[in-house]
């Protein structure tokens, strides 16, 4: 398939689900049919859906609680699926050459909403549930009534992602 890139002005014309987003704050980044989310992207999948349900087409790591709707979608559950992963709570989103970073954010009862992940490039990426992916200069610009504010930053060395994905995917 080849994918062409699209005109993303409807994220920011009269959408009040991304309030903060400007036309300057962002670029589109992929084809928006794709068989993923923000939770699977952010954990740099994309092959399937991640969330915390038995509901197809979700899938959950082996381990982790996974129930009817609400009751597994801890900010607590969340943390443990990067954690699985090598990531560490921490407490910038600041860049860093040595680590990368995901932010996951939450809803006014603590409920996990959003993830998303730091680029080498500075930039920040965003899965926009069916939608793009975009890339976006900072954990603002997506903060608003969809999505929340982002409530923990998480990190691990570059190094340690590079092996690990060596070790799944070889």
């Amino acid at each position: 398939m080849i994918w062409r890139a699209r005109d993303c002005s409807w994220l920011t014309t009269n959408n009040q689900d991304f309030q903060n987003l400007r036309p300057n704050d962002f670029k589109c980044a992929s084809d928006p049919e794709t068989n993923y989310n923000c939770i699977a992207w952010a954990a740099g999948r994309t092959d399937k859906r991640w969330w915390p349900t038995e509901t197809a087409p979700y899938f959950w790591p082996p381990g982790l609680p996974k129930r009817p709707p609400h009751k597994a979608e801890t900010l607590e559950n969340f943390i443990r699926v990067f954690e699985r992963d090598g990531y560490k709570v921490c407490w910038t989103s600041w860049y860093s050459t040595r680590y990368e970073k995901i932010a996951i954010y939450v809803c006014k009862n603590g409920r996990p909403t959003h993830a998303a992940r730091r680029l080498p490039n500075k930039m920040w990426s965003s899965k926009l549930g069916k939608e793009e992916d975009i890339e976006h200069r900072n954990l603002r610009c997506i903060e608003g009534k969809l999505y929340g504010r982002v409530k923990v930053i998480l990190k691990r060395k570059w190094l340690e992602s590079q092996k690990l994905k060596e070790r799944i995917f070889h």
